[in-house]
């Protein structure tokens, strides 16, 4: 995680530094965590509180890149179908992490105080236990918003996300400390969706 962090930073350091009137939007909101159905039974991701931050960048009149990452911590439990009496009921902590890439188009005509959006991304999400090595996905999430600027440099945003972890094929999981081993086949695994709100901070000129 720590190497992830640094990763971040260093792709980020010539932005903050070259661009002019990059945002940064530290938020706070609500995750629902979706559940995903094996073969061997049930994982339920349960909802929680999340939190991240966005680096907004302008790129065009109506249209920024925005480098987001998102997190919440919950639980998930294990319920097994009939006929795998080898498998029983498992609940573990579970940390929920994105780490996206994307465009917010502005609806309304640049200027206006108060600006609606759309939001498009993609990149990973992964999940991390105890229990279980992290689980990497290739993600994609969409989202629909508005952002007020209350001064040149201060603004609040708020967003609702359709979020899209991706498994191509048939994808195995190990969940427990048994190694029980469970397999899907499925392409989205699973849906989940947040809505947040925070604070712009307007940085450069």
């Amino acid at each position: 995680m720590k190497k992830i962090k640094l990763l971040i930073l260093t792709a980020l350091l010539p932005v903050l530094l070259f661009s002019q009137g990059v945002e940064i939007a530290p938020f706070a909101g609500y995750m629902f965590g979706g559940s995903i159905n094996y073969y061997e039974g049930e994982v339920k991701i349960e909802n929680g509180t999340n939190y991240g931050a966005s680096l907004i960048v302008p790129v065009q009149t109506i249209m920024d890149i925005e480098i987001n990452y998102t997190r919440m911590e919950s639980k998930a439990s294990f319920s097994p179908y009939m006929g795998y009496p080898g498998l029983e009921y498992k609940e573990t902590q579970l940390t929920t992490n994105y780490i996206q890439v994307g465009a917010m188009k502005k609806l309304l005509p640049p200027g206006s105080k108060a600006q609606p959006f759309t939001s498009v991304s993609l990149g990973a999400s992964w999940a991390g236990s105890s229990d279980f090595s992290d689980v990497w996905r290739f993600a994609i999430s969409l989202g629909l918003g508005v952002k007020v600027m209350v001064s040149e440099r201060i603004g609040i945003i708020a967003r609702g996300r359709l979020l899209m972890p991706m498994t191509f094929g048939s994808a195995g999981f190990y969940f427990g400390t048994g190694g029980s081993g469970l397999s899907v086949n499925s392409w989205v695994a699973p849906f989940q969706g947040d809505f947040n709100g925070g604070l712009v901070f307007k940085l450069g000129n």
